[in-house]
């Protein structure tokens, strides 16, 4: 991406706080004003002063300079306030818009990328646009007019000695162009690096009982040594990029300096100055070095934040899940129909379904059986369009799920995954989760009775408003499965999926969730998905399926006695 476009965009985020950003600017070019007036005030004091004895540049000359550097000290708290401000509502809003998006991005997306890699973007690589939007223009408006304004004042003292200043300027000018470029890819690096280094730290965190119970120690610490060493190499490597850049850029700068020193001491006739007009002069070129090196030293930070700045934009910039349907179903009876349908994930190369169709009626408790691998999951994930077939047509009540807007095809379901996710926050809170006016108090506890799970709630120090930690940390596995059934049977969905939810449950547990889903299914549809074939026999319909495709159809009885896939692996798994 150029840097002109990125800039532009940056500047999208900057133009609502315009008003702040040009007061920020103003008071910068009052900074750099100052400083060659700093510079031309040594002429009258060293002539004025000390060699003429004027009593009027007596008195003048250190008012003069007392309310240079007053006026100076004003304009740069002004501008570093008015710069801090813009730039802290910037990376704000950075960040809300990144986290909105990814709310966004489809399932295929979040299946290809590591979490770690997406944290790391909004955490690491928005604080490094912080300095792009803060310091870099600082340095960039206030020392660029500090230099223009001290070239400005020598050429008016003397261009002669001017011109071998600006000798200079195109090696300096050189330099930085070396220096950024190999900046800017060790940014990069870095970047990427710091992406694998949460994504290692996330996935070692989460799986620390599983590394302890395999002995994975020191697998582990081996792939994380990798990971910090290789990061460390690039940090080394922009570190020396950039501390080699300063020097040099000054021993070129002395060499100017020296040169001046030389030619000065030469002049003669109406090129000769006084050495109150040399002393100003020499000054001012002493003052270069400030905001030269300034200069220099900016484009370490400036590289970091343009590399970042890519990093983000390339995240902002992927494709939403498509939602272009503008319909919207009311009074969902249940009614589900799926036609044709073929579905391939995008790294796969055999399909997950292949030609399936199925007709579900309105309350009706359909269960999908099959091995591992059969294509179970991959269905009831395309009914809410996690993901879109390749082929075919799923409808609710004989609409095209397709032409229903994401979120009205989205509320008519409850979802209760294997894998079940809960939040560092209260039960209620949990419970009712996605409610936009909050929890209902009466509704979570009719929910936790149906789930079987108000007995153990009751029994935490503060009921529903008990907080259950990290991914239900508190919590056994059983308890965590029945607040996410409780989750399901709040939303009153008419149309309720359970991806084994029974999965974690011990025998007891699973008797009374059973009992409770015999009571919850009642006039509302629904798919279960179940490996313990013992806890769907009762279901109205049970869908066999086998390498994407359905084998078998009918009710428990009838399944048996047909001899089938069915049957041979009820008597596989032992029931």
């Amino acid at each position: 991406m150029e840097n002109r476009i990125i800039l532009s965009r940056l500047f999208s985020y900057v133009r609502p706080h315009l008003t702040k950003f040009i007061a920020a600017i103003i008071s910068m070019a009052v900074v750099a004003m100052t400083e060659p007036s700093v510079a031309a005030i040594m002429e009258p004091m060293i002539d004025g002063t000390f060699i003429k004895r004027d009593p009027d540049a007596i008195v003048l000359v250190p008012l003069v300079l007392v309310g240079l550097f007053f006026i100076r000290g004003v304009a740069r708290v002004v501008a570093t306030l008015c710069i801090t401000s813009v730039a802290t509502r910037v990376v704000m809003q950075i960040r809300l818009d990144l986290h909105h998006h990814i709310q966004q991005l489809p399932q295929q997306f979040m299946d290809a990328n590591p979490t770690g890699k997406l944290l790391s973007k909004v955490s690491y690589d928005v604080e490094q646009l912080s300095s792009t939007a803060s310091h870099v223009w600082l340095v960039l408006v206030r020392d660029t007019l500090t230099v223009i304004g001290l070239l400005g004042y020598m050429f008016y003292q003397s261009w002669q000695l001017s011109l071998l200043v600006l000798i200079t300027v195109p090696i300096i000018a050189v330099i930085i162009k070396l220096v950024s470029t190999k900046m800017r890819k060790s940014s990069h690096a870095l970047q990427q690096g710091m992406g694998s280094l949460t994504h290692r730290l996330e996935e070692g965190i989460k799986g620390h009982k599983l590394i302890k119970l395999y002995g994975a120690e020191k697998q582990e610490s081996d792939k994380f040594h990798k990971v910090v060493d290789d990061l460390r190499h690039n940090a080394l490597k922009l570190t020396v990029i950039g501390a080699s850049n300063s020097p040099i850029v000054q021993f070129v700068i002395a060499i100017a300096l020296a040169a001046v020193v030389y030619f000065a001491a030469n002049l003669q006739g109406d090129a000769s100055m006084s050495a109150g007009a040399f002393t100003s002069f020499f000054f001012a070129m002493g003052m270069l070095f400030a905001p030269l090196r300034a200069l220099t030293n900016v484009a370490e930070p400036f590289q970091k934040g343009m590399a970042a700045a890519e990093s983000v934009f390339s995240l902002l910039d992927e494709s939403q899940e498509r939602n272009t349907g503008t319909k919207e179903i009311t009074g969902f009876t249940g009614a589900v129909e799926i036609r044709n349908l073929s579905f391939r994930y995008s790294n796969q190369k055999t399909p997950a379904l292949n030609d399936i169709n199925l007709s579900i009626k309105p309350g009706e408790k359909v269960a999908l059986v099959g091995a591992s691998g059969s294509g179970k999951t991959t269905l009831t994930q395309l009914l809410p369009r996690f993901y879109d077939p390749q082929q075919g047509q799923i409808l609710f009540d004989g609409v095209d799920i397709r032409e229903l807007s994401l979120k009205n095809l989205r509320d008519q379901i409850a979802y209760v995954d294997q894998e079940v996710l809960l939040f560092d926050e209260t039960v209620a809170e949990n419970i009712a989760f996605g409610d936009p006016s909050g929890p209902d108090p009466k509704k979570v506890r009719l929910a936790l009775k149906q789930a079987h799970a108000e007995k153990f709630v009751a029994e935490m120090d503060c009921g529903i408003e008990s907080r259950i930690g990290e991914q239900g940390s508190m919590l056994s596995g059983g308890q965590r499965q029945r607040l996410a059934l409780a989750r399901a049977f709040y939303r009153q969905a008419s149309l309720l999926i359970l991806d084994e939810a029974t999965s974690a449950l011990d025998n007891e547990s699973e008797r009374q969730v059973q009992a409770a889903l015999e009571d919850i299914c009642v006039d509302r549809t629904t798919i279960i998905i179940a490996h313990r074939l013992s806890t769907i026999e009762n279901a109205d319909r049970i869908v066999v399926m086998d390498q994407g495709e359905i084998r078998e159809i009918g009710t428990h009885r009838e399944l048996m006695e047909k001899d089938g896939f069915y049957r041979a692996l009820y008597q596989k798994m032992g029931v």
